[in-house]
């Protein structure tokens, strides 16, 4: 294995840690705010969720690779391994940094950013595909949390309306044995299937087994997890990926690579996941169970077909929306300050992280390991 193989792989499980750290906030923060489960349970679970969804996209998100490994440079683009180092290194730096201060922000947008900062530096502005930025990236990063944002609001809106008084929050199923009555009046049992009756019910007082809104919250959560990893790994597979054949190796390893930012994620979100999540969960606004079972159901809707079909949302985006969602719905309770802190951080992403990538780069070009 080369020096520049062993640069390319760290590089490749750092901004996978960061990722983890920053990102798992995202599929289990309602778990925390709407008090289902605490941090250390919520953690494991979006750890565990989080690394299947990441090898599940070695299967299903392969053409995000296409979209993130040459898809978005100009045709007759020769990519140095320098300019593919310091796309990486500087979308990890910017990730690294918003993290450390509790701010939820994109790794998407943020190798976005580093891609675009990089390309310009080392190939000129017409090194960038543009409008394949903007049709396969830009679009779906912009659109996604406001579509998550107006679907949290509208189906709290309509449960609200449904169900305006009711706090029913589990469905029972209660086993109805056949009886019939006998000629002398026993009443003995009729030679069928026992029915089962639905009955909806609140699960502090539930008398048969049942289905509650906390079970279903947890399926979510996971659920949100899993499209977490399914959109962000094969993301910085294709970096890695492009890195290393750049340096000279084959592109043989992709499930070898799947394994390794698989890895860092799980070890990101494990280790220091709960910075973020605190944000998320407690300082935007509070929420309840229903809310937080929305948010997330909302979250992997969007978030798990677009990774299938190679359109890059952010979760970060999708999931943020949704809990603002929540907060727009609410009579005071919301903190106005964490939210345009938020989105200060969304907006100052791609120029930070391409301003960091193209410092990286400049580096490199200086001490020669290109």
């Amino acid at each position: 294995m080369t020096p520049i193989l062993c640069l390319v792989l760290v590089l490749g499980l750092a901004i996978a840690y960061i990722n983890g750290a920053n990102d798992v906030s995202k599929g289990i923060a309602t778990l925390v705010g709407s008090g289902v489960a605490d941090y250390k349970r919520a953690v494991a679970w979006g750890t565990v969720w989080t690394g299947i969804g990441a090898m599940v996209g070695a299967f299903l998100a392969r053409a995000m690779i296409q979209t993130f490994g040459k898809g978005l440079f100009s045709a007759g683009i020769r990519p140095s391994i320098a300019a593919a180092l310091a796309t990486i290194a500087g979308a990890a730096l910017w990730v690294a940094l918003a993290t450390r201060k509790g701010l939820p922000v994109s790794t998407t947008h943020a190798i976005v950013g580093s891609i675009a900062g990089v390309a310009i530096l080392a190939y000129g502005l017409l090194g960038v595909n543009w409008m394949a930025l903007v049709a396969k990236v830009a679009v779906p990063l912009l659109l996604s949390p406001l579509l998550s944002f107006a679907l949290t609001a509208a189906v709290l809106r309509a449960w609200s309306v449904l169900a305006p008084e009711s706090d029913a929050d589990c469905v029972c199923a209660k086993p109805e044995l056949g009886l019939r009555t006998q000629n002398d009046g026993a009443i003995a049992l009729a030679p069928t299937l026992p029915l089962i009756q639905l009955e909806v019910c609140n699960a502090a007082t539930r008398t048969a087994p049942g289905i509650t809104l906390n079970h279903l919250h947890w399926l979510t959560s996971g659920a949100t997890s899993l499209a977490r990893g399914l959109n962000d790994a094969p993301k910085m597979v294709a970096l890695v990926l492009a890195a290393s054949v750049l340096a000279g190796h084959g592109a043989s390893m992709s499930m070898g690579y799947f394994a390794l930012i698989a890895g860092g994620m799980m070890a990101g979100s494990w280790i220091a996941g709960r910075r973020v999540t605190d944000v998320l969960a407690r300082k935007v606004t509070r929420m309840d169970h229903r809310e937080g079972f929305v948010a997330n159901l909302i979250t992997a809707l969007l978030v798990a077909p677009g990774a299938a079909l190679g359109l890059p949302m952010s979760t970060t985006h999708v999931a943020s929306g949704a809990i603002i969602g929540v907060a727009m719905r609410q009579d005071g309770g919301v903190n106005w300050k964490v939210i345009w802190e938020m989105l200060l951080a969304w907006v100052v992403t791609l120029p930070f992280a391409a301003i960091l990538g193209m410092l990286v780069f400049f580096m490199i070009e200086r001490l020669g390991l290109s």
